[in-house]
């Protein structure tokens, strides 16, 4: 069922109009497909409004170019920039017609309202011409009008008495929703606030666990083997290219981000203080890529690492596993907004020697305050700390 308000169906009826008959009748197709015997563009129009959701989705049909959503604000003297993308255009219409529905209502308020007004004076007037009237009549017919207007009175005082009942019920009611909704959403926070502290006590209990992993020890090229602090420092550098390069003003193209860079039971664990501290914690390759991505392309964060050994570490375990800890610096634009620390725990894939995927993700982010100065970043996360980071990546797999 579609959910128009008349100014959206009449704006998007005429925007239809001016598209041709041909992609009129395909766009019909893609909305209504059991539908064959339509043939004009009238019978097309009808169809597409009313098969389809919305307004707003309706105009965002590929079949309904930019050009169309244009012309049509430009014929209705809607100021807007002739650069405007598509979106921005449907939200200038939608904009546009509930202006004009607002419009609508108010003058049916004061169509109303003075209609309401006549009405009174009529009734005024009528009164002032009976009261005339009887003033001109003599003993039972003045006792009679009085009569009348004792009763108007008592019914106009019950209708006020009435009247002042029922707001007060409302009101009442009122009171007694708004409590019941506070009751709830304190309910609410309290279980969202033992569900964080459980996440937080669990997180704590697998930071303990202990397995028999020491520092990796490059060997030989002979032997096949890879350079633990060589595969962290390119590591470094191709997840913060590829994560700074979704931000417009790093400069450059962006590359190909998304979840394919993860395992599917991916955990990033977020915290980050600026007034207060704030733990966040996702899992699953798609809610790990989104909330990375959303720091840099949402909030226009650029990540700043420092690879040198003292901003950057990393250990392996007989399994294979890597773990890499990098601290660094927070942008935006011109500004440096605060230091970093991020963890990554690494899983080699079957398919191919050299493939990686993260298995797990820590990044602690510490907003500065005021003058600070900064240094150059360097780890507050020791070797033995970060082995044990690679103990948990190891109790996760089993």
């Amino acid at each position: 069922m579609s959910h128009f308000s008349a100014m959206q169906k009449l704006g998007c009826t005429e925007t239809l109009q001016s598209l041709s008959c041909s992609d009129l009748l395909a766009l019909k197709d893609t909305i209504a497909t059991k539908l064959t015997n339509i043939w004009t563009k009238e019978e097309a129009i009808g169809v597409i409004l009313n098969y389809s959701q919305s307004a707003e989705e309706l105009l965002k049909r590929r079949k309904i170019v930019r050009e169309a959503i244009l012309k049509y604000l430009i014929r209705h003297d809607v100021v807007i920039k002739v650069s405007a993308d598509k979106q921005q255009l449907i939200g200038e219409a939608l904009f546009y017609w509930t202006q004009k529905e607002w419009n609508r209502k108010e003058l049916i308020d004061r169509t109303k309202h003075k209609l309401e007004q006549n009405v009174k004076q009529e009734i005024a007037n009528a009164k002032i011409k009976a009261m005339a009237q009887e003033v001109k009549v003599a003993g039972i017919e003045l006792e009679q009008a009085r009569q009348v207007q004792d009763q108007l009175r008592r019914q106009l005082e019950e209708q006020a008495r009435k009247r002042e009942e029922e707001q007060a019920r409302q009101a009442e009611e009122q009171k007694i929703r708004q409590a019941e909704e506070q009751i709830k959403r304190r309910v609410q926070e309290q279980i969202t606030e033992q569900v964080l502290d459980e996440r937080k006590r669990q997180l704590e209990m697998q930071m303990n666990i202990h397995l028999n992993v020491t520092q990796y020890k490059a060997p030989s090229q002979a032997e096949g083997d890879f350079d633990c602090q060589i595969i962290g420092e390119e590591f470094c550098k191709w997840f913060f290219i590829l994560l700074n390069s979704q931000n417009p003003s790093f400069g450059r193209q962006p590359e190909e981000w998304g979840p394919q860079h993860f395992w599917d039971d991916a955990i990033l664990h977020f915290a980050y203080s600026v007034q207060e501290d704030i733990i966040e914690q996702y899992q699953s390759s798609a809610m790990v890529s989104l909330r990375l991505l959303s720091l840099v392309k949402d909030e226009q964060l650029l990540f700043n690492p420092n690879i040198s050994k003292n901003g950057m570490r990393c250990v392996t375990s007989p399994h294979g596993l890597v773990a890499i800890a990098v601290a660094g610096t927070i942008h935006m634009n011109t500004q440096c907004l605060g230091i970093f620390e991020q963890l990554f725990g690494l899983v080699r894939t079957p398919v191919g020697r050299n493939n990686w995927k993260m298995k797990y993700v820590n990044l602690q982010v510490k907003a500065l305050i005021g003058q600070q100065e900064i240094n150059q970043p360097s780890l507050s996360i020791e070797l033995p700390a970060l082995v044990a980071h690679l103990n948990e990546l190891n109790a996760f797999l089993k």
